[in-house]
């Protein structure tokens, strides 16, 4: 691997190559924004004005084709029309969590927690708690953007993809990544770039119920891979854990054919649901749920069995969840495979059997397969 480039650039500086959209946080294997907690912005707003060093920035040099901007930060237009530009960006390898929350802060969009301490400058002392960046006095606003951070760069033209996946996951391995955020650099740009895409589908992000929390960790990508893990039916998972779960997506990049049949059945199973809820569904597409109702759904499309139809199934199914016998003609005792111990392999089977069961008894009860 070519040396990287090495340059000490202070906040001032970085927050203008921002603005300027030099600087990009959207690589594909990249984790989420917004994952620190208050206290850790905080200190780390601190160790700034205090001048204590924090780690360095990785970045790749990537060539884009993309929007001309002017200086501050707004789009070219000549003619009428929008002048584009070939442009060298740097996007954030490693040091999102301290560039996203130190650009936030600068910006006004945050407090800093109570617990703050106070800053020593020339033998003064300054208060920080509570306050935000155009509250604090103005020395220790220039003492923030004028601290230098090292910042080391790597041109994508010198490195493969297998060195930035390398790099990238030597930079992470001390710092507390998810499982699956880890796994994510492993299984390849290629599979991080899918899994990003449709954990932005509005299934997902609309209709399904995953908290912000769990959004935030790549819960909603550990979801979608344990659907594809328990259709495929081969690897020997002990239970459906984060961990486990993480351990088999890696299995991705060496089963690229075969991983993209079940993809695509995913994917398919996604825009089917979209027809099938009218809004957020609660119960159904929950994180413990979800997987489960994605194979259903697959189930339903090899079947050609109508949105509306599973639509109703799926109401049925919620009545018989609240063991609503008087409204329902079909029984089911899925709700014996939750409780303590959910991620179990034969109660995450258990689930998923059972709903299919359901659904299939449901379809012959009312005749509902096409062709039958």
């Amino acid at each position: 691997m070519q040396a990287p480039q090495q340059n000490g650039w202070n906040v001032r500086q970085l927050l203008t190559m921002e603005k300027k959209r030099n600087i990009l946080f959207d690589y594909p294997i990249q984790r989420p924004a917004g994952v620190w907690k208050p206290e850790q912005k905080s200190y780390l707003i601190h160790s700034l004005a205090q001048g204590i060093p924090v780690p360095a920035i990785f970045h790749l040099i990537v060539k884009i084709d993309r929007e001309a901007h002017t200086k501050d930060g707004e789009v070219i237009m000549k003619e009428g029309h929008v002048v584009m530009e070939n442009a060298k960006v740097r996007y954030v390898l490693d040091g999102k969590q301290r560039l996203t929350s130190i650009f936030s802060y600068c910006r006004g969009e945050y407090a800093l927690d109570a617990s703050t301490p106070t800053v020593t400058l020339q033998d003064e002392e300054f208060e920080m708690a509570n306050r935000y960046f155009d509250e604090l006095d103005i020395e220790v606003q220039d003492a923030i953007l004028g601290c230098t951070i090292s910042n080391y760069s790597f041109d994508s033209e010198e490195v493969s993809d297998d060195e930035v996946e390398d790099l990238f996951y030597r930079l992470n391995s001390s710092t507390p990544l998810t499982p699956q955020q880890k796994a994510k650099s492993l299984m390849g740009i290629g599979w991080s770039v899918r899994l990003n895409e449709i954990g932005e589908h509005p299934l997902v992000r609309e209709l399904a119920a995953f908290s912000p929390t769990q959004l935030k960790s790549d819960a909603h990508i550990t979801a979608i891979i344990q659907t594809i893990m328990m259709k495929e039916n081969k690897y020997p998972y002990k239970n459906v854990s984060q961990n486990v779960v993480s351990q088999y997506s890696i299995t991705f990049k060496a089963d690229t054919e075969n991983k993209l049949e079940y993809f695509d059945k995913v994917s398919q199973a996604f825009e089917y649901l979209i027809e099938v809820f009218p809004k957020k569904e609660r119960v159904l597409l929950k994180k413990v749920n979800f997987p489960m109702t994605v194979i259903t759904a697959m189930e339903a499309i090899e079947k050609n069995i109508e949105p509306d139809v599973f639509y109703q199934w799926a109401e049925s199914f919620k009545l018989a969840l609240k063991a609503e016998e008087s409204v329902t003609d079909i029984p089911t005792n899925y709700a014996e495979y939750g409780g303590k111990g959910t991620t179990d392999r034969p109660k995450a089977d258990g689930r998923m059997k059972e709903m299919l069961r359901h659904f299939n008894e449901y379809l012959e009860i009312y005749n509902l397969i096409p062709n039958q």
